[in-house]
């Protein structure tokens, strides 16, 4: 899928008729690092998403798509669980549990970060290695819609 055409589905995604909360975010996936380097793994995963945090629990809703490392179509959603454990000033450390296309099994569970600051962050996931599948780390800048 060409630039054009993953800006063309980000547009998409980003038009669906949801009011925007003060604190929704626009998520743009950009880049991923493969503990086993293969010339077949892209490092560079454009895309967009959506990130809502709960107003009664501990966990932000996320949306979106990507070009994952695959080459392939990536569309997820889901919710990032954030324990007030492991949550300080501006870091929270969480789980990402949804669904996500284009990989070998649809059910992801993912170890996330999140850094924010004002109306700026970034969140980090990350993956083993399993198998034949190479882990990786993540990587994504997120503005806040406010």
């Amino acid at each position: 899928m060409s630039y054009t055409r993953t800006l063309l589905v980000a547009a998409a995604l980003l038009s669906l008729p949801l009011p925007a909360a003060a604190e929704d975010w626009l998520v743009i996936s950009g880049y991923s690092y493969h503990f086993e380097r293969r010339d077949e793994y892209r490092a560079d995963n454009p895309g967009a998403g959506w990130e809502r945090p709960s107003e009664e629990y501990p966990l932000s809703w996320m949306a979106g798509y990507y070009r994952n490392s695959y080459d392939k179509d990536t569309f997820y959603a889901g919710a990032r669980w954030e324990p007030e454990l492991v949550k300080w000033e501006h870091v929270k450390l969480g789980v990402f549990v949804g669904l996500a296309s284009g990989y070998w099994t649809p059910v992801v569970a993912l170890p996330m970060a999140s850094f924010q600051w004002g109306r700026f962050g970034f969140n980090l996931v990350g993956a083993p290695s399993i198998r034949e599948y190479s882990g990786y780390i993540g990587g994504q800048v997120k503005f806040k819609f406010d």
